[in-house]
Parts: C-alpha cells; structure tokens; sequence
C-alpha cells in the first residue's frame, strides 16, 4: 500500500527548487484593475467569498495579474476582499493578457446562463429581476423557453435573425451574447406570463406541452393575428388526443393548423 503522508520537505530540496514567481501581500486595493473583455463577476461568488474570508480569514491563494497591475485571475476574490476590506495576496506574471484569461477560464467551471441571470439580478439589473421572477413563477418550463416566453422568440430563423444587434464597432452581437453581458431586456413580461399560461392549459391534451419545440411553436402563433387560441382549444377538447409528438416546428405548426381546421368551412392557414 501507498504511505499517503508525504515527508517533510529537507532543505538539500527546497534549495533544489527553482523560485518562478514571489507572492506579495497588499492591504492596497487600489492598485489593482480590471481587464477588459473579462466575464462579468458573479455577486453570489462574491458574498460567499466574503463570507468566507470573514470566517477563515485570507488564505494564500494569490490572485494573478500582469506587470500593469491588471487583474487575470482572481477577480471574484479581489472584489470579495475589497467587500470586507481585507489585504490579499498576488503574483505578477509579466506579459499576461486577456488571451491567458481566456485559456484559464477553460480550465474552471463555466458560467451557465443562469449564472449570468442570478449575478445580473444581483446586481439590481431590472430585466434580469423580472426574469428570475418569471422563472420562479414557471418552473415547469426550461430556462432557456422562459427566455423566449420574455423575449418572445419563436426559435425560428426570422425571429434569431431580429434578435441579432450590432455593438458600437459595427460588430454583430447574438441573443446569446446580449444575454451575457448584461444587456439583455426582454420584450412584454406580463404577456409572456399570458401565453406561458395558455400553453399551460394544453397540458389535459398534451402531457408533453412543455416541450422546447412545442413551445417555441406555441409563442408563434399566439402573436399570429390569425390564431384564435380560444377557438384552437374548443377543438382540442373535441379531439383530445389529436396532439402527438413532433420533430421540428413545422411538423407542429402543421398539425396545429389540421386541429384547428377541423370540421371548418373556411380553413386557416397558420403559416408564417
């Protein structure tokens, strides 16, 4: 068996080891800066941080920056120490950039758009408030169609086409990326919360109404001037196990459009 206790270190090795980098310590925070183009910080991280500094005090796990005092890694502790007003330790690593950020990031848990919604809320960011909300609210929909309902997309490629925005550089943002830094807005919550619960509603006839497809389908057409929901369920209720599994958007539109046309005179057509 393997002794897991490792020996002292003798002074012959750690004269062998060879000194990369010194570790300093600072009661001055203001020396410190943030790069730019980093991921914004997550409030939660923060505080728990803070939390745990005041309990255990600072431990040596230096921050990093460069020779410009710009912090590459640690931002979360640098903040959480600013927050109690606590000294904290750091490497400087000469010629270290935002490319080093990034490949160290790959190595740490990403942030999932719920962490990005929480840290934004926290922040005090309205949208992003009336989001977690609404997600609170709706738990029986994904996060990512809670998005949607507030955003009112519809998943398809005219809606992720308008959802595209251009930065001040001329360079085109996604949905995805407004999400992320922070600028996302959202369009009409309370309407969201209305069709969230119409679709709701569809659950009798269909247990999967909570589906991604469906209900990315499902915002299309409740914005379609043609589409009378009132009148779509009297049919479903007339045919209560019309709705099946689809595979895409169109397949459901299609088999929407068949439910809601039948046994009428003048048919609909519910395309875009």
């Amino acid at each position: 068996m393997f002794n897991t206790k490792s020996a002292p270190m003798t002074s012959a090795q750690v004269q062998n080891g060879q000194e990369v980098n010194k570790v300093y310590k600072t009661s001055d925070l203001t020396i410190f800066k943030q790069i730019k183009g980093n991921r914004p910080p997550n409030p939660q991280h923060v505080r728990r941080l803070s939390d745990s500094i005041l309990l255990n005090g600072m431990l040596c796990n230096p921050i990093l920056v460069n020779e410009n005092m710009i912090v590459i890694d640690g931002q979360h502790r640098l903040l959480a120490s600013i927050n109690i007003n606590s000294p904290i330790y750091y490497i400087i690593l000469d010629g270290y950039s935002l490319n080093e950020v990034h490949t160290l990031n790959l190595n740490q848990k990403n942030w999932t758009k719920k962490d990005f919604m929480d840290g934004y809320a926290n922040m005090g960011i309205e949208s992003y408030i009336k989001l977690k909300k609404f997600i609170e609210n709706n738990e029986d929909f994904m996060f990512s169609d809670c998005v949607g309902l507030c955003s009112q997309l519809t998943g398809g490629s005219k809606s992720s086409s308008m959802s595209n925005k251009y930065r001040a550089d001329g360079t085109v943002v996604n949905q995805a990326e407004v999400f992320e830094e922070g600028t996302w807005i959202g369009k009409d919550f309370k309407l969201a919360q209305e069709m969230a619960n119409k679709i709701r509603m569809i659950q009798p006839y269909y247990t999967k109404y909570n589906k991604s497809i469906f209900v990315s389908t499902l915002v299309g057409l409740l914005q379609n001037e043609k589409f009378d929901f009132n009148e779509f369920m009297h049919k479903l209720r007339l045919q209560p196990t019309a709705l099946v599994d689809c595979v895409n958007r169109d397949q459901y539109r299609t088999l929407i459009e068949d439910i809601y046309n039948w046994r009428s005179r003048s048919k609909i057509s519910l395309k875009y």
